[in-house]
C-alpha cells in the first residue's frame, strides 16, 4: 500500500520538532519585553497562550503584537508571531505557548517561557 508523499513528509516534520526547553525573561515591575515565535499560518498552525497550562499570569500584562513576515498566499511560508510582556508586580510566572491548528485538540509543540519579576 502506497502512502501519499505529503503524509510521509508531515510525519517527518512532527518528529523533527520536539518541545524546547524554556526561556527565562527577567523584568522589574513596569518593565516590558518582546517575545516572538515562528509559525506557519498558511498550513493552519499558529501559536496561542495555553491559559490552563500557564501559571501566575496575573503578575503580567500580555498583548498580542500580531504577525510579521511571510507571504500569506504561499503555502509553507513562515511568519513571526509577536507578544509584548509587561511586568505588573513582583513574582514568578510561566507562560506556556501551544502550537496547533484551531480545530485540533492537542498541540504539536509547546514552548514555555519563565518570567521573573523582581525589584
Amino acid at each position: 500500500m502506497k502512502r501519499p508523499l505529503s503524509r510521509l513528509l508531515l510525519l517527518t516534520l512532527f518528529v523533527a520538532l520536539p518541545a524546547q526547553a524554556g526561556d527565562v525573561i527577567k523584568l522589574a515591575p513596569g518593565g516590558s519585553a518582546n517575545f516572538s515565535l515562528q509559525e506557519n499560518v498558511t498550513t493552519g498552525y499558529s501559536w496561542r497562550i495555553d491559559q490552563a497550562a500557564s501559571r501566575d499570569l496575573d503578575i503580567l500584562a500580555i498583548s498580542d503584537g500580531g504577525r510579521s513576515g511571510g507571504r500569506r498566499r504561499m503555502v509553507g511560508s513562515p511568519s513571526m508571531r509577536h507578544w509584548k510582556i509587561r511586568a505588573l508586580k513582583p513574582g514568578h510566572a510561566e507562560i506556556v505557548f501551544a502550537y496547533q491548528r484551531p480545530w485540533e485538540s492537542a498541540p504539536v509543540r509547546t514552548r514555555s517561557v519563565e518570567v521573573e519579576v523582581a525589584r
